[in-house]
């Protein structure tokens, strides 16, 4: 039997997830020499480096890498069994692994909040990893069980994974109040106005925004895009619902008459296998009766 135990892979994929061994001391409650303690023990025992630490910051070795997909894995695959044993006994077990994109919370048309209040209200053991990523990271990690429900705009799709439309996010079109289109009429700005302007892409869109317009920033979240919109340089799409904000204090404008205005379907994607465990089952059924969905 190998000479590590699940404390030690566990220590260690806490410590690469939160991104070196500082920020990983409040996730596992021990104290940093501690942690260090316990990644070299882990290498002695594997005979073979797991990361840099140092001056140049934490990094992973090429051996670290493979080692930190499997622990994960198996870390994984240990939650989803403590599941199935929850089950036997009629009763939520295990961790519940959600993914999803950012700035869903200020949607109140989208109450994801609401479905996890009416999960975490049941006599249940369960704990949760909500993870917030871009669309193309919650496929990656749904297809390697590193979650098992993620829900956002997913336009590539994937054959092993299974996709059922939740709700659809309204997008408007906007400047900031540096911008120089700010205080125009709307009657002096056309679609060969707008061409004039660099515009910034969520480029995990998959769409041009606006054709013929130049798309010179690309971002992957919208706290980047809003950064970049209050900037006064560009122009962008931002669900109306996180702009808002913004518009209300005079800091955004939204370019309202030229149609510019699209709407974002929000899926939800699980693996098509294995069996859906109960906790999943159990959370999807809080969604539907949250958005007041039909079951499948």
């Amino acid at each position: 039997m190998a000479q590590y135990s699940m404390k030690h892979m566990q220590t260690f994929c806490s410590v690469v997830e939160c991104g070196g061994f500082v920020s990983a001391q409040a996730a596992l409650g021990m104290s940093q020499p501690a942690i260090s303690t316990h990644i070299r023990d882990f290498e002695i025992r594997l005979g073979f480096q797991l990361c840099h630490r140092g001056r140049s910051g934490f990094n992973l070795t090429e051996k670290g890498e493979l080692v930190y997909a499997k622990c994960r894995s198996m870390l994984n695959n240990v939650s989803d069994f403590e599941a199935d044993l929850g089950e036997l006994r009629n009763k939520l077990t295990g961790t519940l692994r959600i993914g999803l994109i950012d700035t869903t919370i200020s949607n109140q048309e989208f109450p994801i909040n609401a479905a996890l209040q009416r999960f975490f209200s049941r006599d249940n053991d369960v704990s949760i990893k909500l993870e917030v990523l871009p669309p193309e990271d919650l496929e990656r990690d749904l297809l390697n069980g590193h979650i098992h429900v993620a829900i956002g705009p997913f336009q590539r799709r994937d054959n092993t994974l299974t996709y059922r439309l939740l709700h659809k996010e309204a997008h408007g079109f906007y400047c900031g109040q540096h911008h120089p289109l700010f205080a125009a009429p709307a009657a002096e700005i056309s679609w060969e106005t707008l061409q004039q302007f660099p515009v910034s892409t969520r480029a995990y869109l998959q769409q041009t925004d606006l054709p013929g317009i130049q798309n010179t920033a690309f971002v992957t979240n919208m706290e980047a895009q809003a950064m970049l919109i209050t900037s006064g340089h560009f122009m962008g799409y931002l669900p109306e619902h996180y702009a808002q904000a913004w518009v209300d204090s005079g800091e955004m404008r939204a370019i309202d008459h030229l149609n510019l205005e699209h709407h974002s379907a929000f899926y939800l994607a699980m693996r098509a296998s294995p069996a859906v465990r109960n906790i999943v089952r159990v959370f999807v059924k809080d969604i539907e009766d949250v958005l007041g969905l039909d079951p499948e």
